[in-house]
């Protein structure tokens, strides 16, 4: 997932149509948005906690997303997106408790 795409679901998800309503909403400064916009840098992780709880999606994928953004070793990089690609096959300790 590139940062452009971050943005844009966290647009979708609350209705807003641009870069600027995302900013005042959540606070992230202007330089970070517009860096993000044109996948210059990718959020830190502490603007991906308030992302990940904004769209309702589990902060180890974003984080593993973001590690994977950062990668430049090719292999490296590899490695984590196969396990980004087996994700959806996974258990999630939370997954359990709902069945309970």
């Amino acid at each position: 997932m590139q940062p452009s795409e971050l943005l844009d679901l966290i647009r979708a998800a609350y209705g807003l149509t641009s870069d600027y309503q995302v900013m005042k909403k959540f606070g992230f400064s202007q330089a970070g948005v517009s860096n993000w916009r044109v996948n210059r840098s990718f959020p830190n992780d502490a603007i991906l906690i308030n992302m990940a709880e904004a769209l309702d999606i589990h902060l180890g994928v974003l984080l593993l997303h973001s590690a994977i953004w950062r990668q430049k070793d090719p292999t490296a990089k590899a490695a984590l997106e196969s396990i980004l690609n087996m994700l959806p096959y996974c258990k999630y300790p939370e997954d359990e408790e709902a069945e309970a």
